[in-house]
């Protein structure tokens, strides 16, 4: 199976640049072969999304982009992300998947989750490594 299929990138949002850190280790010794960005908010990510959408090989056909996006960052943290992620069109959306990833395991975090049909998954920090392996490969 060619795994660079799958995803062309993976990227990573979160303001502890030690998780960031561990996640690239991790999903480089899984043998990822493509690029891995780490953001340190959800700014960041949407300045990156909003300047791909802006390049000419945007227009190219497969290429989509793991977004592992932790939910509790300062300045613009994970629902504010996602708000604006929202009004993005279908064709924009399905370019990125987005993948929760939060310490938090309060009801409150978990379940306005279950209702954003954008999120792929909710996952509890840190993922291990099998999960991570899932999330790659599939």
């Amino acid at each position: 199976m060619d795994h660079q299929k799958k995803w062309n990138k993976i990227i990573l949002v979160d303001d502890d640049v030690v998780t960031n850190h561990v996640h690239k280790k991790l999903i480089n010794h899984l043998g990822f072969q493509g690029e891995v960005i780490t953001l340190p908010d959800g700014g960041h990510a949407m300045s990156y999304i909003n300047s791909k959408l802006e390049q000419p090989e945007a227009k190219k056909r497969g290429d989509k982009e793991l977004v592992l996006l932790d939910l509790h960052m300062p300045k613009t943290n994970g629902w504010s992300f996602l708000q604006q992620f929202k009004q993005f069109d279908k064709k924009t959306k399905n370019k990125f998947r987005i993948v929760m990833v939060s310490s938090s395991i309060h009801p409150d975090d978990i379940e306005p989750i279950k209702e954003i049909s954008e999120i792929a998954e909710y996952i509890i920090k840190p993922i291990s490594v099998d999960h991570m392996k899932k999330l790659i490969y599939g």
